[in-house]
């Protein structure tokens, strides 16, 4: 029994199968696999680092059943014999570890081949789903009939038998979110008036007849698995009570149910069907216990897990049976590991900045802000040790420089990490007071335990680093990641007392807001802030100069943020702030008009500075190291550019 998470590190039998902890990677989509739409090695790199990491199962996601319901140009069908082999390879890999492999398998139905960034290469073609329709963008989506339906079933049978041709032991039906599935289930979207629309019971009669077709295909040889909905959580779609009548009417036919919510579809609803920083943790947990209730079988809960006393109080009060981890085990695959060895505090923590979700439409490729390994473990793997030990000095105590020193003494260089100031940190210390941003400032708090780990890394604080300094140190390589500053516009009045700014945030305790904000800058910065003031019952109003908001932000996290602000934060665009005042803030509108906007707090949020006068100077030095500049000294971005740009500089050295 383990002594730290008893619960969670107890195992537990689904249908044959014996899941030796009850942490099971929950299913993620690769959307870039080999040009033949097959398992690339960086595929299977990613999954082995998960079953290395010590979860219970890793699955392999959007297994498309048949080829018209792919919902991503790069997604593989399991009606293309020709996977069968990449396929075999990852669930051999994964077995390496006592990893269970467990293949998830989808059909998107009505978004099959729907023509957007994610499919480019569909247009003009036919989809399917439960009833005739037109979607918005045009596409003719044409009733299933019952040879259809049943071309369909058997679809899902032959993929069930490749699955377990192949070595996966379990299998998981995507049967929420609004593909397939999930389509036939809805009552917002089946209106079929024959025997399988109408009622929760015949609505449910074509996700058991392809059940009832798998099982026939391949006995009790799998663990099936069904992922559902427990909420649909938006008007027109099934609530929590009919969520558990559907699983009680699939419960006969399966080992296991795996309960989320949501529709991601429904724009809104992305953001809580993969929960973003402005929920709370472990949100969607309430369902799965809900529909334990009313069914015997497992159930397995999913949804902004990241904490392990969590997921241990989970199991422990019998909300769930097993906890589902996704972008946990994305930004720490070894999270499970850690936990198991009582060492929580060694976890790197996902902060929901939706980067990973964000970055799939554009370029079908996947990365974490805060791991720069997701996505390139074949490539880091590879990665020959240094030809010689350096002494490297970094200039900047920020996420960049931090996560520069951690690698480079990793690779066994000797590090010097100097800090102007009295805190490690950067602008990560800005977030210190944020309830939704307490993960970044939490992973602030795991990068100086990394680097107060490592004993050849020599931190100094309240040291500038000076051309003087890097001449008495004489480095091989020096690193510099000396940051930015607030930019402060030239607006009359922005010294005055009622005016606050980002650095202020960092102070030990959060200074004081009045009951009206006024913020100047509607980028990322700024509408953060706004959220958090508005929770405080603040009366905010967002002052932007360009004609749009937010566009530094990730897409789906502008979509959180547009959930949070919209009719309850003033937003003026196109707006330029003239004056700042004991009273407010005088700004000059579109229509060229001047008014006041009444405040008691000025927040500008304008941007930042790159410190580009420090890194030149350090640039040419008498001592001459190997130079690189990283982070915002180079220019202002997030902290994906900062952690992502001192790992790999590190690496390189």
């Amino acid at each position: 029994m383990n002594k730290y998470y008893p619960h969670l590190f107890s195992p537990i039998k689904v249908g044959r199968v014996t899941l030796k902890n009850r942490i099971m990677s929950a299913p993620m989509g690769l959307p870039e696999q080999s040009e033949n739409r097959h398992l690339a090695d960086f595929n299977i790199a990613t999954h082995e680092a998960r079953a290395r990491g010590g979860a219970a199962s890793s699955c392999v996601g959007d297994c498309c059943v048949s080829h018209e319901g792919r919902a991503l140009i790069k997604q593989m069908c399991m009606d293309d014999p020709l996977v069968i082999p990449s396929l075999t390879r990852c669930a051999r890999t994964i077995k390496r570890y006592d990893c269970v492999p467990v293949m998830e398998l989808s059909h998107a139905g009505m978004f099959g081949m729907v023509p957007g960034l994610a499919n480019p290469e569909a247009t003009g073609r036919t989809s399917y789903g439960p009833v005739e329709m037109f979607m918005e963008n045009g596409t003719h989506v044409v009733a299933m009939d019952e040879a259809e339906m049943a071309r369909i079933a058997e679809c899902y049978a032959d993929s069930a038998r490749k699955a377990l041709m192949c070595g996966y032991e379990m299998i998981i039906l995507h049967g929420g979110h609004g593909w397939m599935l999930n389509q036939f289930l809805s009552p917002a979207v089946n209106t079929r008036t024959d025997e399988y629309g109408g009622s929760t019971e015949n609505r449910c009669r074509f996700p058991i007849r392809i059940l009832k077709a798998i099982r026939e295909a391949v006995g009790d040889q799998l663990a099936v698995d069904f992922r559902m909905s427990g909420d649909e959580i938006y008007e027109g779609g099934y609530r929590i009570d009919e969520g558990c009548r559907i699983a009680q009417c699939l419960e006969p036919y399966l080992d296991m149910i795996h309960i989320s919510c949501g529709n991601h579809e429904v724009l809104d609803n992305f953001v809580r069907t993969h929960p973003d920083m402005f929920y709370e943790e472990g949100c969607n947990v309430q369902f799965a216990a809900e529909v334990k209730k009313h069914v015997k079988i497992p159930v397995a809960c999913v949804g902004a897990i990241s904490d392990p006393a969590m997921a241990e109080e989970i199991i422990a009060s019998g909300k769930a049976d097993v906890v589902c981890l996704a972008r946990a085990l994305v930004c720490d695959p070894d999270w499970p590991r850690k936990a198991r060895a009582g060492k929580p505090e060694e976890i790197r923590t996902c902060m929901r900045c939706m980067a990973c979700q964000s970055i799939v439409p554009t370029t079908r490729l996947i990365w974490c802000t805060l791991n720069p390994e997701c996505g390139n473990e074949l490539d880091v793997r590879c990665v020959q040790p240094p030809r010689e030990l350096k002494k490297v000095l970094i200039a900047g105590g920020g996420p960049a420089g931090m996560q520069a020193a951690v690698k480079a003494a990793e690779r066994g260089h000797h590090v010097i990490l100097c800090e102007a100031t009295g805190a490690l940190g950067g602008q990560i210390l800005c977030e210190k007071h944020i309830p939704f941003k307490k993960n970044y400032y939490k992973f602030s708090q795991w990068l100086i335990r990394q680097v107060r780990s490592y004993k050849n890394i020599d931190v100094r604080m309240n040291t500038p680093v000076t051309r003087e300094l890097v001449d008495e140190i004489a480095p091989d390589t020096l690193i510099c990641a000396v940051g930015s500053v607030d930019l402060v516009p030239p607006i009359p009045g922005i010294d005055k007392k009622n005016v606050l700014f980002p650095a202020d945030l960092s102070r030990d305790t959060m200074p004081e807001f009045g009951d009206r904000v006024v913020i100047i800058g509607g980028g990322l910065v700024g509408c953060e802030t706004a959220v958090h003031l508005k929770r405080e019952g603040k009366k905010v109003t967002i002052v932007e100069m360009k004609d749009n908001w937010a566009q530094d932000a990730h897409f789906f996290h502008r979509v959180g943020l547009d959930v949070e602000l919209r009719g309850q934060v003033e937003i003026l665009l196109n707006t330029t702030a003239k004056e700042i005042r004991d009273d407010g803030l005088v700004v000059v509108g579109a229509d060229g008009e001047e008014r006041l906007i009444p405040a008691d707090t000025v927040f500008v949020g304008a941007g930042r500075k790159p410190l580009s006068d420090v890194r030149e100077a350090l640039r040419d030095t008498e001592a001459d190291p190997e130079f690189f500049a990283i982070g915002d000294c180079v220019k202002p971005g997030t902290a994906l550019w900062a952690v992502h740009g001192g790992y790999f500089t590190a690496l390189n050295i």
